[in-house]
């Protein structure tokens, strides 16, 4: 398919029945305390290193109505699913069913543009942990008695968005979402290198009132000592020195901060320490380490909590998503 940008390393990985249960790293120690998790499934990208967008010619008009074709990890292979179902199936591993119906079609295509902003890339999901993608068996099983009426609304829905795209020049957008920003969503360079001039960061101030906005978690000094070894970093004998000044982006997350005398990257911190997000402040006190984090997941993009509150104060769909995409249009 031709089209002007490639999104080649940009695939989105879900976790719906354990929001971050993808992200922990195996043997990291689990925390001491935490906050109740987001009642929202956090969407991820894979943990990759992304290149730059390669050039290409101005692109097709996509078929919004095509079958897409998707890497199933749960099947093991590549799978066909009609849009339709595609959107329901997409939106039910997002969002609880019963969110205002405007939060719920700007997540649909939202999902939809990404997967078709791919090209000829499968995105990857997994139908049985609801990642991604999930299919209405997994579903029946999810839902119990309640499946009949949340699948006939979100049915309803994916009807009246099933021919529309969030396009940018006229391609698909690389349209990434997250669950809770930091007050304001981040631009694409800081968590995967490439800027994209649609993802370059909007205000977000209604993400700040999520109950799970600020989420604090502990670990003791052995546990943070073999985190930090995991990235190579040498602790020293006295904890209150690891961690040291931090630089901080226009978005409120963390660019670097100076650990054991070493300049790391917020994200890099986030990923080996399993935090909520990149926004943090660490502390140290009777051998522990308290980290507190604002936002839930990468911020780039649309948050999902900000689309809610949008829904709800009377947004529709299409001035949620050309709000936290500006540049791009709706195609329908």
């Amino acid at each position: 398919m031709k089209r002007r940008w490639i999104y080649p390393l940009l695939l989105v990985f879900l976790a719906s029945a354990a929001p971050f249960g993808a992200l922990l790293l195996p043997g990291t120690p689990p925390a001491a305390s935490s906050a109740a998790p987001s009642p929202s499934p956090e969407p991820e990208l894979p943990a990759i290193t992304p290149q730059p967008l390669a050039a290409s010619p101005q692109p097709e008009r996509t078929d919004a109505g095509a079958d897409l074709t998707l890497y199933d990890a749960a099947a093991g292979q590549t799978v066909t699913v009609p849009g339709r179902d595609f959107l329901i199936g997409a939106v039910a591993s997002e969002l609880p069913p019963d969110w205002p119906e405007d939060a719920l079609c700007a997540q649909m295509v939202a999902s939809h543009s990404y997967a078709l902003s791919l090209g000829d890339e499968p995105m990857q999901v997994n139908s049985a942990l609801c990642a991604g993608w999930t299919d209405k068996t997994v579903l029946q099983a999810r839902w119990g008695e309640d499946f009949a009426g949340n699948y006939d609304r979100l049915a309803a829905l994916a009807d009246t968005v099933a021919g529309a795209l969030l396009c940018y020049e006229g391609a698909p957008a690389a349209a990434c979402y997250h669950s809770i920003s930091a007050g304001k969503t981040e631009a694409s360079q800081n968590v995967w290198v490439t800027a994209l001039p649609y993802l370059q960061g909007v205000d977000s101030p209604w993400d700040t009132a999520v109950p799970e906005y600020e989420v604090s978690i502990c670990y003791s000094a052995e546990q943070m000592a073999a985190l930090l070894q995991s990235l190579g970093l040498q602790p020293g004998n006295d904890p209150t020195v690891w961690f040291g000044a931090a630089e901080w982006d226009d978005a409120g997350y963390v660019r670097t901060m100076e650990v054991c005398g070493e300049t790391v990257g917020g994200t890099t911190l986030r990923g080996a320490l399993s935090l909520r997000s990149a926004s943090f402040t660490v502390d140290y006190g009777d051998g522990q380490f308290s980290i507190t984090t604002h936002g839930y997941g990468h911020g780039v993009g649309l948050s999902q909590y900000g689309a809610k509150a949008m829904a709800e104060g009377g947004a529709s769909w299409r001035e949620i998503l050309t709000y936290y995409f500006p540049g791009c249009e709706i195609v329908e």
